[in-house]
This record gives C-alpha cells, structure tokens and sequence, in this order.
C-alpha cells in the first residue's frame, strides 16, 4: 500500500505544470546585477494580474506606505527586487493550489491562516538577525505547507483535511504520514519545490523544516522556518491571555528545540521569543489582505 501511495504521489508531483514565464524572467532579471528597475518592470508588466498584486502589496498596511504608489516602477522601486520577486514567487505557487482556495472549508481557510502567519514569523525571525533577503524566508514560511495540499489533491479520500491539515504536526503525527503515505508533506514540499527549481535554500527549508539537522546546506533556513511554524501555530490558536508560557508551549510541539538553536549558535531566549511573537500578532492584524492579494 506503502509502495502504491508513493507512486500515487510521485506522479501528482511530474503532473504539475511549471511556473509561468514570468517566474524565469523575473527571476533572470534579479539575479542580474546590472538590471534595472526597468527591466523589472518589463518582465512582470505582461503579467496583469501580477501587476495588480504586487500595487496591491506596495500600498497594503502592511508596509505603511503614507503615498499611495500607482505605477509599476514606482511600486518595484519602494519593495525592492527581492521583495518583487518573492510576490511573484509566492503568487505562481499558491495560484497552482486554486482549486483549493475556492473552498469555504473552515479548515482550509484555518490552514492558510497558518501558512501567512508562519511567512511572517519567519520573516520576523530573519529580521531580527539581519539575515540578508528576509523576504526569501516569508515566502518559505508562506509554503511550508503545500507538500499537505498536494497530498489532498492526490490522496482526496484517505488525506482527509480534519485529520492531516489541522492541528500541528509533531513527530508522531510525521511518522503516521509517513507510514501510511510512503512520503511526509515535508518531503514532498521540497521535491516540488525542485521540479520548480527554486533555489537550493527554499528546497532544502521546505524539506527539512521538521527536520533542520539533517538538512545537507544551511541548517539556518529550515530552523527559523521550524520555529516560525510553532509560533504561527500558537498565534492562530490561543489568544495571548491564554499564554501562560509560550516558551513551554513551543517546547512541547517540538521538543529538542532549543538544543537545537544552541547547538547551531542561535541564541534561543524566552524574551526574544515573547518579542517575535507580539510582533507577529500585530503584523497578521495589518497584512491581513495580503494572503487574498497572492491567491486571486
């Protein structure tokens, strides 16, 4: 059964399509040191739909633009190139997933409430620790999570939405899914993310980000995505008056944790922890139209 689901799983993963064109443009034009806000704007303007996104974006609470920006240029040259990029990026994914936002399934709906917050806890996180190109670690916050949605579109009975997108996935729940399944959604995020090819960073982030110390690059990526998954769990679950401890809660979902962070010279902190996580909460409140903007 093991070996029939795997299959099962391998093909749904060879039956995506790839991104649009304008993921390889943009991503061609970024990588380019001498490209130009112009050339920017040259690759994604074929892309209208894009283009109204990433407006959007750019005069979203989120980023507290007092002007309003109304070109295309203009809004690339207030986000940046990276920042660009991971909209474009996050966009052609979650668009690949629409059949599953035209959904009211509370669950779903809860489940992509986790994946947004998760984007901005991770990207809190990176901030914090002036990693370079935080936004990389918003948008492996953002799809930590699709390995899950491409099981339910492969497995629509047996992967039922109750029992594998709710809740959060601890080391029992990952070696039922792996036992039943042949394949944990970890596992399969990272290999779409290889089909796609993303960068090696992503790939490896979504793979191992209930795993980060067997991750064959930087541990760095999938830990702050790991601990960014714990605090966007708590923030969508428990209101803060029924904290009592969020260093204890994040200990209990994934044990071992602050070993981990010691051990890779991360400085793990419970007031460092209470700040990420007051943080977060305020920025879900004033990037709440973001989600919506990246999935229509």
């Amino acid at each position: 059964m093991k070996d029939s689901n795997y299959a099962r799983i391998e093909k749904q993963i060879d039956s995506f399509p790839s991104l649009p064109t304008t993921v390889t443009e943009v991503m061609n034009v970024v990588n380019n040191p001498e490209s130009s806000a112009k050339d920017l704007t040259q690759a994604v303007l074929p892309d209208q739909s894009m283009c109204v996104a990433i407006l959007k974006i750019a005069n979203s609470a989120l980023f507290g633009r007092p002007k309003k920006v109304s070109s295309l240029e203009s809004a690339i040259t207030v986000l940046g190139f990276d920042e660009i990029q991971n909209i474009v990026l996050s966009k052609s994914v979650l668009n690949s997933f629409g059949s599953v936002f035209q959904g009211n399934d509370q669950i779903i709906n809860e489940f992509w409430d986790h994946s947004f917050t998760c984007a901005l806890a991770a990207r809190v996180i990176a901030e914090h620790f002036s990693i370079s190109f935080p936004g990389r670690f918003f948008i492996g916050g953002l799809i930590h999570d699709i390995g899950k949605l491409a099981m339910l579109m492969t497995f629509s009975k047996e992967y039922t939405t109750e029992k594998w997108l709710s809740g959060f996935s601890q080391a029992e729940k990952l070696e039922e899914e792996k036992e039943t399944f042949g394949i944990n959604h970890a596992e399969v995020g990272g290999r779409l993310l290889k089909k796609w090819d993303f960068p090696d960073t992503l790939v490896n982030g979504l793979h191992y980000h209930h795993d980060p110390g067997n991750s064959p690059g930087s541990h760095g990526f999938p830990i702050i995505i790991q601990l960014a998954d714990a605090l966007s769990y708590i923030t969508c679950t428990y209101d803060k008056d029924d904290i009592q401890s969020l260093e204890t809660m994040i200990l209990d979902l994934i044990p071992g944790i602050a070993e981990t962070w010691n051990n890779h010279q991360l400085p793990w902190e419970t007031l460092r922890l209470e700040m990420w996580h007051n943080w977060v909460s305020i920025e879900r409140e004033h990037g709440s139209s973001i989600l919506s903007i990246l999935a229509y």
